[in-house]
């Protein structure tokens, strides 16, 4: 597969990288060179003018020195049929073609990821809680991801540093390119003991965009996304509309302050859904307790805990007592016969598709459900939660919705 790395450096050359057009271009073709020999002529009928014109004038020789230059930086580059590439990031919509990387990019497919965003002038309390929870989370094996930032994002990345974990940069710009300069020593270092990536070609700077479209990467590597602290316009927030809209979980930290602006951003996300985090241990429950088989098809196995003993919620169950450490089985609910058509008829149409999707599938995870009626993720838990509410959908203790019996 070596051999089509200048093909598919030619379509991220010729087309942009993190244009979700290149994989339209790709979808009539069995394969990456048979691809490139018909579009690169600049014929194709559904190529518009532009396309036409940037396929006529990208030659693959300057691919070819692309190549000659990253193999004399010591940079990988990893393509979307590469065995190295992150498997979870090719479950996305439009997943990188190419990626230039330093490091080990093994660190990706062999630990669980998780991200972690927030603003470049953070509180010292985001910083703190930053530090802690992603220092916790790497030390038990989980690669930290982030955008390589001032400001929380280096909290991240340093925090799994100091804890002996791994770390992931995802940058806007290319490899060699050093932005910002306050963090051009630290990419080394990560590359040391983690990876730094980017689907940008070398010598690019950032702009506004390549942080938008940079964005995509962090969260559709990681299963979840952290938040720490964001105001209501915050380029956070991208990442995590990103991370909900690819059926990945958002975890917010609470804010110190329900009044100060600096949280505005996180405020909202817990009102629509996110999951609050008061230590890593929340995020452990998720993917040690929920069973949401977010491991199977990746190729690696949750880190053992180290002696936790990881908290359950449970907010159905009222004045539970102290010393359970199992959440007890839940009755079944029924819906009556006579009231059964009654009720249906009242429900909207996102609501009814779902209760479509039970019938017909059973059981299924709440990212399951989101991706056979194709809403998002946010959305779909708002409608189970109301389905719950009025007694036509129940959850049971694999954490599976199923229709109540009729």
């Amino acid at each position: 597969m070596d051999s089509n790395k200048r093909y598919w450096l030619w379509f991220s050359m010729a087309f942009s990288p993190g244009n979700d057009r290149i994989w339209e271009l790709l979808s009539p073709y069995n394969d990456i060179v048979s691809a490139y020999e018909n579009i690169s002529t600049g014929e194709p009928d559904f190529l518009n003018e532009k396309e036409k014109k940037s396929a006529e004038t990208t030659h693959i020789e300057q691919c070819d020195s692309i190549i000659e230059y990253c193999e004399n930086k010591g940079y990988n580059i990893i393509t979307f049929e590469d065995v190295d590439y992150p498997p979870a990031l090719k479950n996305i919509y439009n997943p990188p073609a190419v990626l230039f990387c330093m490091g080990n990019i093994e660190c990706l497919k062999d630990n669980p990821c998780i991200s972690c965003v927030g603003t470049r002038k953070a509180a010292d309390y985001s910083k703190r809680v930053t530090e802690k929870i992603c220092g916790e989370l790497a030390a038990r094996g989980f690669t930290i991801v982030s955008g390589f930032a001032l400001g929380l994002d280096s909290a991240a990345h340093r925090s799994a540093l100091t804890s002996g974990g791994t770390t992931c940069a995802v940058l806007a710009c290319g490899l060699d390119v050093d932005y910002p300069k306050e963090n051009a020593s630290a990419k080394r270092i990560i590359a040391n003991h983690g990876v730094v990536i980017t689907e940008y070609f070398p010598g690019k700077k950032p702009d506004r965009f390549c942080f938008h479209i940079r964005n995509r990467i962090i969260s559709g590597l990681s299963f979840g996304t952290i938040i720490a602290e964001a105001s209501e316009g915050s380029g956070s927030l991208i990442t995590a509309n990103h991370a909900a809209e690819q059926g990945r979980t958002v975890f917010c930290v609470p804010p110190a302050d329900i009044f100060d602006k600096r949280y505005a951003g996180v405020i909202k996300y817990l009102r629509d859904g996110a999951i609050p985090i008061f230590s890593h241990l929340d995020i452990l429950y998720e993917y040690y307790t929920a069973e949401s088989g977010f491991s199977a098809g990746y190729g690696f196995e949750w880190p053992e805990l180290s002696g936790e003993e990881v908290p359950v919620r449970n907010i159905r169950t009222k004045n539970k007592k102290k010393q359970e450490k199992t959440i007890p089985p839940k009755a079944e609910c029924t819906l009556e016969p006579d009231l059964d058509e009654e009720i249906l008829n009242e429900l909207s149409d996102e609501q009814r598709s779902i209760v479509t999707c039970l019938k017909e599938k059973g059981g299924l995870l709440p990212d399951e459900i989101a991706e056979f009626i194709c809403v998002d993720s946010m959305k779909t838990l708002a409608l189970l939660t109301e389905l719950e509410i009025i007694g036509v959908a129940e959850l049971g203790q694999d954490k599976k919705f199923r229709l109540c019996r009729a």
